[in-house]
């Protein structure tokens, strides 16, 4: 060796192994040392097999040393295993040694150790694979295990579910609470949903509100259903975040093969048909897929110009709550509700179209529709004018303008002469639009707020606005029984409007131990399905008679 090689030799980043023609070590360098642990001494006369951390099969060093043999070199990953005992990845290069005359005087092998390689490798292709927030797998890793599970389900003639479940009213926390909040949310989330999921299922992350669930069904599409129902009673418990709690729910569309597509892509496309059914059904719910669901311009089943349409048709019917007093046993109010009666879908509340409205077309022909509505109510008034309100929803966008809420001035100043009517408006609507709300309460309508589903009034909101009312919100009231988190913040709520003397409307009220619950805590006024379901006007004209 001369000068040239021997520095190569001993300052080579890695290791240089040479053995004789038995294969026995006769030299190594310092480099070996550092990356085995073992110096030259301990070594020497070993057979460089012993270096190997797992016990590779007789063919495996067949094929090497045949490659060896007939192209002088071979190339390729080794496991080795330290001194100290840990395991470690390593590239190796094996070169066969000659003499002049050709004839084989022994091997040299070259290696390092690829660990730090391979964890930058894995890293590359984790971030490609999974989701960063979750570490759920994204949705291209998704499309392929699910393309590969089809190809199972085929083969073996069993069927197969996609779930799409989407958060409800996730943006609107994501923008009022911040995103930090938004994201430890997810990861909660992504954590129930995970406990939801089987052996052989699979959860990604979709987008930024959604996952995407694989079901096996061996037992049929019963089984999907169970699973939707545990996706859906996951999601209604509170999530506490950043010394908050949260109340968040799930719409859960479902898609199953082969009965409603074969391709991965189109099984997706199906459970976002349904999920969107579910979702402007009632939310918190799941539905399955059915070509009645479709639509022609896309997924998503109801639109603006749908809603616009039913309005102009008479698909929009106002139907009427009766308040209930637990002060005089009878009914004190009546809260105005629109729905709207779909073709496919059934009865629609207003919560759940609400949102279409957003074009000043559909808008102004909502409004006129409203406006008809509630002028025809003169007929109550002249019955049983010691009522003391009628109440309808006012939603955000019907106050963006000046002249929007002129013309509400004007229109509650003719009600106003008939009888006494109350605007029920969420919290951050009150907040947002105050001005405008003074505004309108000076034709002497009175203010309701709601909108507390998620988190508790702050005391000094409440102040600040001076409602008339303040209504706990129907899903609030249905699950506090079973939610410690939802009960707290009734409770608040109760406990502030004692102390601002304001009283409390609950909605939702559905059974006689939830009714005998709020009066205990002081709720005097209640509506919901104990008290009577949903009226036409001629109904409630009726049941009215009957209360008076």
């Amino acid at each position: 060796m001369d000068h040239f090689e021997q520095q190569l030799f001993l300052r080579s980043p890695q290791a240089v192994l040479v053995t004789d023609q038995a294969n026995n070590i006769v030299q190594a360098n310092p480099a070996f040392t550092d990356i085995t642990g073992y110096s030259l001494d301990e070594v020497k006369g070993e057979n460089p097999r012993f270096l190997g951390a797992r016990e590779l099969n007789d063919p495996f060093y067949e094929d090497l040393w045949l490659t060896v043999s007939s192209d002088g070199c071979w190339q390729g990953e080794l496991w080795n295993r330290h001194k100290d005992g840990t395991v470690y990845p390593a590239w190796f290069n094996i070169m066969r040694l000659e003499n002049d005359q050709g004839l084989v005087t022994g091997y040299m092998a070259q290696f390092f150790n690829i660990s730090h390689l391979k964890k930058e490798m894995n890293a590359i292709v984790q971030s490609a694979q999974f989701d960063e927030l979750t570490h759920l797998p994204n949705w291209d890793m998704f499309q392929d295990i699910l393309a590969k599970r089809l190809e199972q389900s085929k083969a073996q003639g069993e069927q197969l579910a996609v779930m799409l479940v989407d958060l409800d009213r996730f943006k609107w926390i994501n923008d009022n609470l911040g995103r930090s909040v938004g994201d430890n949310l997810l990861q909660e989330v992504a954590r129930r949903l995970g406990g939801v999921v089987r052996g052989d299922d699979a959860l990604a992350r979709l987008s930024s509100d959604e996952f995407v669930m694989m079901i096996p069904l061996a037992d049929g599409v019963e089984s999907a259903l169970k699973v939707a129902q545990r996706v859906v009673d996951q999601l209604a418990h509170g999530i506490f975040v950043e010394h908050r709690e949260i109340f968040i729910s799930g719409s859960v569309g479902i898609s199953v093969y082969p009965d409603h597509a074969e391709r991965p892509k189109d099984l997706v496309k199906k459970a976002d048909v349904a999920m969107y059914a579910a979702k402007q059904g009632g939310r918190n719910t799941f539905r399955v897929y059915s070509e009645l669901m479709e639509r022609s311009k896309g997924p998503q089943i109801l639109r603006e110009e749908d809603l616009t349409q039913a309005i102009v048709s008479g698909a929009i019917q106002m139907t009427y709550l009766p308040v209930y007093s637990i002060y005089s046993h009878q009914v004190v109010a009546v809260h105005a509700r629109p729905s709207w009666i779909h073709p496919e879908l059934g009865q629609i509340p207003l919560a759940d179209f609400s949102g279409l409205l957003q074009s000043p077309e559909s808008l102004q022909h909502y409004e006129q529709w409203l406006d008809l509505e509630l002028r025809g109510l003169d007929v109550v008034w002249e019955r049983f004018p010691k009522l003391r309100f009628v109440s309808f929803r006012i939603e955000s966008q019907q106050l963006q303008s000046k002249e929007a809420v002129q013309r509400w001035v004007s229109q509650l100043s003719h009600y106003q002469q008939q009888g006494r009517y109350m605007v029920d408006v969420d919290i951050k609507t009150a907040l947002e639009y105050e001005g405008q709300l003074f505004d309108l309460l000076t034709s002497e309508a009175q203010l309701s707020v709601s909108g507390f589903a998620c988190e508790s009034p702050i005391l000094e909101q409440l102040q600040e606005i001076q409602p008339d009312l303040i209504k706990l919100d129907a899903d609030l009231i249905m699950a506090m029984g079973n939610d410690e988190g939802r009960q707290k913040i009734v409770d608040t709520v109760l406990d502030m409007a004692g102390q601002l003397e304001i009283e409390v409307l609950a909605d939702g009220v559905a059974t006689a131990g939830t009714r005998g619950q709020l009066m205990g805590q002081g709720c005097m006024l209640m509506q919901g399905r104990y008290f009577g379901t949903p009226l036409s006007l001629e109904q409630i004209l009726d049941h009215l008679a009957v209360e008076h």
